[in-house]
């Protein structure tokens, strides 16, 4: 049961900590009154942006390895750690994850800033307003090492009523995504051949599918985990385990779509989220760890959203619609009767998949305004 004690108040103190210190080093670095120009010398090169973006990759890997691992553990040893026990094996795993991206930004900040300081440019301001994206890593990742002082806490005032869904944990999974998205990013500042662009949109999808990954362990994954769920889980509604899944889906598959050129740029992302998953999961299943359930179905939304020809319909309405309506039957469609064979889940009801087709297309809708926004800001052009 939660406790209103001086544990609370630390897990405050130390969550307010990190919010303090990285949103003042974010202002400082990106909106404080100070030098806008933007020099050319200071940009990455290709080969730096591919050690970079590689780097990110197998951290975000080690992450969703790690988060599925604690799973396990919270599940075969009917605990949730905290005080002394708090670093247990995969604690250590996501947390060494955390310092891997953070010491890659720095690292590669160094290197912009060496070469700043060599012709002159000797304000940090100007090295990080140059490189936005690497100091969106260092940032996103510097916050993720400063939570885990506030997440222990946490861990010790909730114990076994802890969720996924926890203020530090849903910070964590929105920081690490922050980390991918930033690091599609420095891959669209690369120049490359048509040749080679195939390759920097598979890498993207790769990003976009870890993403995915990450967000839908923190969103759902309490659904999916055998065993007797936590009281507060059973206390959402049951629609909102697709209707959440299924936004995720959407969010990254929309990405997707929006930042290459590839006709079957959903389906490689959804495809790479379940290559991730299937992977990870056999490692569990041979090691005699805990399997969690498959992931939701959404290949024959993602196929759906790739086979039509949007550029050809003239109203953005009309297109809004089409693909929110086209991606939600194609998701519901199957995820339906995935749900019913699902016995843990006798409970959800004509009424459930009525509000999942409702809410997830509504959702939908309200998501094509973001990925719009965001991939305008990525790739600097509308899309």
């Amino acid at each position: 049961m939660f406790r209103f004690d001086s544990f609370t108040w630390q897990a405050i103190f130390f969550s307010a900590g990190a919010f303090a210190i990285v949103g003042g080093l974010t202002w400082w670095l990106f909106f404080s009154p100070g030098p806008d120009q933007h020099n050319e010398v200071l940009a990455p090169s290709s080969r730096l942006i591919n050690s970079i973006v590689s780097a990110l990759g197998v951290s975000s890997g080690l992450m969703v390895v790690g988060a599925l691992w604690d799973a396990s553990m919270h599940i075969q040893t009917g605990q949730i750690p905290g005080g002394a026990d708090f670093l247990w094996p995969p604690h250590l795993m996501i947390y060494g994850s955390f310092l891997i991206s953070f010491m890659v930004a720095v690292l590669a900040i160094t290197q912009v800033a060496r070469i700043g300081w060599v012709s002159g440019s000797r304000d940090p301001r100007i090295w990080i307003r140059s490189n936005p994206y690497l100091g969106a890593v260092a940032l996103s990742s510097l916050f993720t090492i400063l939570s885990i002082p506030g997440d222990a806490l946490w861990h010790e005032l909730f114990g076994i009523d802890l969720t996924a869904w926890s203020p530090p944990h849903l910070l964590i999974a929105l920081m690490s995504s922050a980390v991918l998205i930033s690091a599609v990013g420095l891959l669209l500042q690369k120049r490359v051949l048509p040749k080679g662009r195939f390759y920097r949109d598979l890498a993207i999808f790769a990003l976009l599918g870890l993403m995915l990954n990450i967000l839908y362990i923190v969103g759902v994954l309490e659904w999916e985990l055998p065993g007797v769920r936590s009281p507060h889980v059973n206390a959402r509604p049951l629609w909102s385990y697709p209707m959440i899944g299924g936004s995720l889906a959407f969010f990254a598959l929309m990405l997707a779509k929006r930042l290459t050129v590839q006709k079957w740029a959903a389906t490689w992302t959804i495809i790479i989220f379940y290559l991730v998953r299937l992977g990870i999961t056999v490692g569990l299943d041979i090691t005699g760890n805990v399997v969690p359930y498959s992931p939701l179905p959404f290949v024959l939304g993602a196929l759906l959203v790739d086979v039509v020809p949007w550029q050809r319909i003239p109203s953005n309405v009309i297109r809004a619609l089409a693909v929110s309506t086209l991606f939600t039957f194609g998701y519901t469609l199957v995820a339906q009767p995935f749900l019913s064979e699902r016995s843990d889940l006798f409970h959800f009801s004509p009424w459930d998949f009525v509000w999942t087709i409702v809410t997830t297309l509504l959702i939908a809708l309200l998501l094509l305004p973001v990925t719009r926004v965001a991939s305008r800001r990525l790739v600097g052009h509308q899309t």
